[in-house]
């Protein structure tokens, strides 16, 4: 009998789409999942895969633009954060909307910060959209989640790579996404066969798919006369969006080295993200694929560890 596996997603906005490349790896080998946490962008992409979406997610998500991204957020006045995050739940079907965390069918945790309190929290049940909604709050971008009584924020702040969290979990076999690590291979020079990755059709489907696009549609009525002085233009100093994403992808590489030291997970997955800012979603093709082929790179090592000795 194979040992449990734990997937550890991290955080690091755009660049999670790297998570969907790794996860399409293990499907493609056959390798079950049996734990998941996620920080971030890892709790998003970790809650819809747990609830059976992430191929739904995938094929809406190729077609995306950066002017689409915002169209998302409602603009608010900077007390708190620049954008209101709350037109996320308008993107996640019924099904994943009205699901609790321990309802989940594959067990799922997520993790967040309390601003208040400057504590990690691991949210284990409840709603798992409220869970998400705060676990990708980024500070100074996204409004914080109110949360019994404190409010939450990004994970990614206190643990980019919860690899504790997935092994606490039962996982004896745990794989780590880290979207901020600093591998100098190029994606060019791994050598895999694009041929044999299959790229998904992005059709306009049924089901939890055609809601994403139902959804999409009637957001982007609005706000985008609002947007063009937050777009990155050429040969301008960054936006503001631009300098809080490296700030706090510089912030989150030191705790994610320290964290990984204490706690390391048995295969680490690094795939050269550096070229992508973590505001780039509308890149998710190039991006997924980066994640598609170093997972394949650590298939034959995690398919050796899962055996039973």
């Amino acid at each position: 009998m194979a040992k449990t596996l734990g997937l550890a997603l991290g955080s690091g906005g755009a660049r999670g789409w790297a998570h969907i490349g790794v996860i399409r790896t293990l499907e493609q080998a056959g390798i079950k999942v049996d734990f998941i946490s996620g920080s971030s962008i890892g709790a998003l992409v970790g809650a819809i895969h747990a609830a059976g979406a992430l191929h739904e997610l995938e094929a809406f998500i190729r077609d995306l633009q950066w002017q689409d991204i915002l169209s998302f957020f409602d603009m608010v006045f900077p007390r708190s954060g620049l954008l209101d995050g709350n037109k996320i739940y308008a993107l996640l079907s019924d099904h994943i909307r009205s699901m609790a965390i321990e309802a989940a069918p594959i067990p799922f945790r997520c993790v967040a910060t309390d601003l208040l309190r400057g504590e990690e929290v691991c949210l284990t049940s409840g709603s798992m959209v409220d869970a998400v909604r705060a676990s990708i709050s980024i500070p100074g971008v996204f409004t914080p989640v109110p949360w019994n009584g404190t409010h939450l924020a990004d994970g990614g702040i206190v643990n980019p790579v919860p690899v504790d969290v997935v092994r606490a979990m039962g996982a004896e076999v745990v794989l780590a996404v880290n979207l901020n690590g600093r591998s100098p291979v190029a994606v060019a020079e791994i050598g895999v066969d694009e041929s044999v990755i299959p790229v998904l059709p992005a059709t306009e489907g049924t089901g939890v798919i055609a809601q994403f696009r139902g959804q999409y549609k009637a957001l982007t009525e609005t706000l985008q006369s609002k947007l063009e002085q937050w777009l990155p233009q050429a040969d301008q100093a960054p936006t503001i969006f631009e300098t809080i994403g490296i700030t706090l992808n510089l912030m989150e590489q030191q705790i994610t080295q320290s964290r990984l030291a204490d706690c390391p997970p048995d295969l680490l997955v690094e795939p050269p993200l550096q070229e992508f800012g973590i505001f780039d979603f509308h890149r998710a093709a190039e991006i997924i694929r980066v994640g598609e082929r170093h997972g394949r790179l650590i298939l034959p090592e995690l398919q050796s560890r899962l055996m039973d000795e």
